[in-house]
Order: structure tokens, then sequence, then C-alpha cells
């Protein structure tokens, strides 16, 4: 808050948000929106979830003082006098059905949601959450209490193995420990058929993947087929096309992003640098900034149009300011290479001689 607070009051927030404004929208990133009590019995990790008070405040607020962006039509570039944003949510949780979504038609605010459409209607269906829950029992078997620290450094942790190694270590940790717990009015999917209501009421879908493999972490043939076929099964679903990717944890390669492009997407978003959407983005790898409670509220737990503004719109800026310098330097040591080589070649004379 003091350094949020220092930031407004030097006008730097207020220089960044200019700026911003001029460039294009910022994509935010939701998972999850419970309530106080809903937050007690999940699974899931306080990175991925935004209390519903904190999530009306937040939307009351974006939809008096900025514009939103439906990502289903193609973006606009010219200036805007507001700050531009839109709001997506990965994973396709149901509470986006029962909780964020009734918000979000409140306060005219359109949605993006990617789906997995293999984890459609199921308990504890990725397994981020059923590591943590394997991990809260074991904790409180020993006394130990919760870890928040701990297990998300646990989870971190197996996000970097490969896929092989990461599903074997899963099974270790189930079978030392008692069966994950399950919550199935809180750590569930949407049904098809929520999907579907929702779909008809104007939300849009996107794919996640098949069954939400980080791409990076397994084969190109099978991460080719988790990015072609969750696509298929959408389209079937709904009837409708399916044109917007996100890749799970924000990962990807250079292949990964080729096999996204060739399998017909309009737009794929990331999830791990914040940054904006620019016309000069790769339409493959357009920026999101991750959006959680404490990305929006002050000390008193109630939303912030400060905190937000530090939290979400500065850090837009300066993840677009370190893309921009990125960008600067590669297109200089491209020239200082080109131009070293051409006088560090030897003149043209020489080397024809040399060759007779």
């Amino acid at each position: 808050m003091l350094w949020a607070g220092l930031l407004r009051a030097s006008g730097a927030l207020y220089l960044a948000k200019s700026w911003v404004r001029r460039n294009g929208p910022i994509v935010l990133t939701f998972h999850r929106v419970l309530t106080d009590g809903e937050l007690h019995c999940t699974a899931s990790l306080p990175g991925m979830v935004v209390r519903q008070e904190t999530f009306a405040g937040f939307l009351r607020y974006a939809a008096a003082e900025c514009a939103f962006v439906d990502l289903s039509r193609d973006p606009e570039w010219r200036p805007s006098n507001r700050l531009r944003l839109a709001v997506t949510f990965d994973d396709g949780w149901s509470d986006n059905a029962t909780a964020a979504y009734p918000i979000a038609q409140k306060y005219g605010t359109p949605l993006v949601i990617f789906i997995v459409p293999e984890k459609m209607g199921t308990e504890l269906p990725f397994w981020p959450e059923i590591a943590v829950s394997v991990m809260e029992r074991n904790l409180a078997l020993h006394g130990q209490g919760q870890s928040a620290g701990y297990i998300e450094r646990a989870i971190e942790g197996l996000k970097g193995l490969p896929a092989e190694e990461r599903i074997q270590k899963m099974q270790q940790l189930a079978s030392d420990q008692n069966a994950p717990q399950s919550f199935p009015q809180v750590d569930r999917t949407m049904t098809w058929e929520q999907i579907d209501e929702l779909h008809h009421a104007g939300v849009t879908f996107g794919s996640h993947t098949r069954t939400h493999e980080i791409l990076t972490a397994i084969p190109l043939a099978q991460a080719q087929a988790e990015i072609i076929s969750s696509r298929y099964l959408i389209e079937q679903r709904l009837s409708a096309p399916c044109a917007l990717f996100s890749y799970p944890n924000g990962d990807y390669s250079e292949e990964v992003r080729e096999l996204v492009q060739r399998a017909g997407y309009k737009f794929a978003f990331l999830n791990q640098d914040p940054g904006i959407w620019t016309e000069e983005s790769d339409p493959y790898l357009v920026p999101r900034v991750n959006v959680c409670e404490y990305h929006l509220v002050d000390a008193n737990g109630n939303f912030s149009a400060l905190i937000f503004d530090y939290a979400v719109v500065w850090s837009a800026a300066k993840g677009q300011l370190a893309q921009m310098r990125k960008k600067f330097f590669r297109k200089l040591r491209s020239k200082w290479q080109s131009w070293f080589s051409r006088v560090s070649a030897p003149p043209r004379k020489k080397r024809l001689e040399k060759s007779s």
C-alpha cells in the first residue's frame, strides 16, 4: 500500500496508465471466484482465487472507469481515453458459471472461458488440486497445520518436471498418503449443460488443451493432439467455432506456438509475463496479467482501485517496457553482427585470388 501510494503521489502510476491506454488492452486471467465459506474448503492455491465480493467490487469499478473488450471480435488499436480490459478465465471451474457469470452479466462484462474438454463435470479435475489436498492432509496428520508456502513450492517443483516424471511423483504421493479429500460442491468443473447455457447467453469459450497438460513437458506429437483435439471437441459440443487458445501454465516453445497456429486458432494467450496486447504483439503469444485476491484488495480486504493500478496496470506497463527493451537489443545485436561480418570478411579480390 505504501509503495503504491508513493507511485501515485509521484505521478508514475498516472503516466503508466496513460501509456497503457494509448497502446492497447490488458487481458486479465482469472481462475476462480469463491465465497468466504468456499475458501476454507478449496484445494486451489491462493494465486488462483478471488473472493466473490472482491470480484463484484472490481467489475463495479471497471464498468464505471474502464472499457471492456470482447475477445470474440477483432481488437481496435486506436488510442482510448479509458483503460481497456478483457476478462478471461482459465480451466472452466463450476464457480465461473454460478458466481462469476452472474456478476459479469450484471455489469455488462464480456467473458472468455478457456476450458479443458475431457475434464468438464469432474471433481478435483487437475493434478495440482489433488496434490494440495494430499499434502494438506499429510501436514494435518503430522500436526504441522497447513503451510501454504511449502505447498506452493512443491507444486511449482512438480510443474517443472517432464509429464511422465510428474505422474510418477504424484502416484508415489498418493500411495504414501490417504486418498485426497474431494469437495464436490467447490472443486469441480462446469458441466457441459452449464457450458451450453453460458454459450447461448453470449460467453465465448476457448481451448485450454484437451487434458491440461503443460505442453512443453510432453512430446510434440502429444502436444499436437492436445491442441487439435480440444478444439474439435469444443466445436462439436457447442456447434460453434473455437478460435481462441490459452497455454496451460502459460508455458510454450516456438514449436508449440507453431502447432497452435497450424491448428487454426486465431489468437493464443500466455499467462506468465504480464504485458499489453498491442498491434505489434504476436497473435499467438498475447500477454495476459494473472489476477487473484491480493492483486485487488487493500489491507482491510476491500477492493482497492489503487492496488489494482499497481498490481495489474503497473505490472503490465513494466512487462511491456521489458519486451520493448528485449526487442530493441535483439535488433541492435542483429545489426552489430551483420556489420561485424561485413567488416571482418576478407576483400573480394583476395578471396578470388586465393580460390584460384
